[in-house]
């Protein structure tokens, strides 16, 4: 406890020390710092208070700023303000950088949601006959204006909903069950100490993460002329009829293209999508675990390594690089993944039952024989452009992160 605080200003002294600050801060006044003691303080009043070419302004806060620091129990109450001013200063300082940061890192985000629709869209049963992204962004464009670029943007919050409500209700049964560490409870290495408890975390985050991409992609999947309404419609309502393959306004509304809808299909292909998923988030966590390694390889030998290794290794760990890295490496894994949701569209529009889930192997080999190798690439720049959005949107988050853990998610 301070000494102001055993003995405070009365309040006359309160209401003196207030009239004798209204011609400026004292330390400012006699050029001196708080860590000066009373003889220093003299000094420097001294000195300038027998400057003859003061005015009489000037000599008047000179004699308050002394009076001030001068005074045992004014300065001590004054050296606590300035210290009780700097932390609050300190911390709206601090709350405002957060803000910023978060308000650009949720605007990267916002950038990022179109160029991933557009990738999805790519692989889409509907748009094949669109040969380039470029026609695919105009005609998405035309039929649906900008609100087609964030189609199943909605359903965004319905997933952070889930995941908060899976989080509580693991938490709740781990304390039920006499569980002591928390579920997010991290080791220093990163990892869960309990790996059961890892392992049932990562097992319901699949689970309920599944259903809710499977609804986003359908949304996004869906022909172009269908608005999210109609989608959420058929896809809930499982009314009579034999299906969809008119594409007209009146079709949609006489006909339900889920009518053959039930909660399994929520899993359609969960069995090989959820292996692919996480196979690619593994091989972006090795991109960036990759990239780390480099940079500290280069950071280390900064003053001996080659020129050209130098800069190079600059070029190839900045957040566009590695997106492209990424995305080149992962993007057949990307395109077989939305498969599933566009084989199970394809069914209802066509009024067919829902085939089998087709294994990824006979999968990829099938869309080779048929398309190519090209047809695996064929959304390679705006899921490109996605991972940048996405980086840049990480790297402008006011929350810390550590070296190359970057948090690569599995459901993208």
């Amino acid at each position: 406890m301070s000494e102001f605080q055993h003995n405070p200003l009365s309040e006359i002294e309160y209401r003196e020390l207030e009239s004798l600050l209204k011609t400026g801060d004292p330390y400012t006044i006699l050029e001196a710092t708080i860590h000066e003691n009373k003889k220093d303080i003299e000094k420097k009043y001294l000195n300038l208070v027998s400057d003859e070419s003061k005015t009489n302004k000037e000599i008047e806060a000179i004699e308050n700023a002394y009076k001030v620091l001068g005074t045992e129990k004014y300065r001590n109450a004054y050296d606590e303000y300035i210290v009780r001013v700097g932390i609050n200063e300190k911390k709206l300082g601090e709350t405002l950088k957060n803000v910023k940061y978060g308000l650009m890192s949720t605007l990267c985000r916002l950038f990022a949601i179109p160029f991933q629709n557009v990738s999805i869209l790519a692989n889409s049963p509907f748009t094949l006959s669109i040969k380039d992204t470029n026609e695919m962004v105009k005609t998405l464009y035309s039929i649906r204006g900008v609100r087609g670029f964030y189609r199943g943007f909605a359903f965004n919050g319905s997933a952070i909903f889930v995941e908060f409500v899976r989080v509580v209700l693991l938490e709740f049964t781990h304390r039920l069950l006499g569980g002591t560490s928390g579920v997010n409870e991290k080791s220093s290495s990163g990892s869960n100490n309990d790996p059961v408890l890892s392992f049932v975390d990562q097992l319901t985050h699949y689970l309920t993460a599944y259903p809710v991409k499977m609804i986003i992609d359908c949304l996004i999947l869906s022909p172009l002329s269908m608005g999210v309404a109609d989608v959420i419609k058929t896809f809930f309502n499982r009314l009579g009829g034999s299906g969809i393959s008119a594409l007209s306004k009146e079709s949609i509304k006489s006909y339900s293209i889920f009518d053959s809808f039930s909660l399994s299909n929520l899993y359609y292909g969960a069995i090989y999508v959820i292996p692919i998923m996480i196979a690619s988030q593994q091989i972006r966590k090795l991109v960036n675990y990759s990239t780390f390694k480099l940079k500290n390889y280069v950071q280390e030998r900064e003053d001996t390594i080659n020129p050209f290794i130098k800069y190079s290794s600059y070029l190839l760990t900045n957040a566009v690089s590695t997106s492209i890295i990424k995305s080149v490496l992962t993007a057949p894994l990307y395109v077989l993944s939305t498969c599933y949701p566009s084989q199970l569209i394809s069914s209802y529009l066509q009024g067919v039952p829902v085939p089998a889930a087709i294994n990824p192997i006979t999968l990829a080999i099938q869309l080779y024989h048929h398309n190519g190798l090209s047809y695996f690439y064929k959304g390679i720049i705006p899921i490109t452009g996605y991972r940048v959005f996405e980086s840049l949107g990480r790297l402008c988050s006011p929350a810390p992160m550590d070296s190359y853990f970057v948090p690569e998610v599995v459901f993208e």
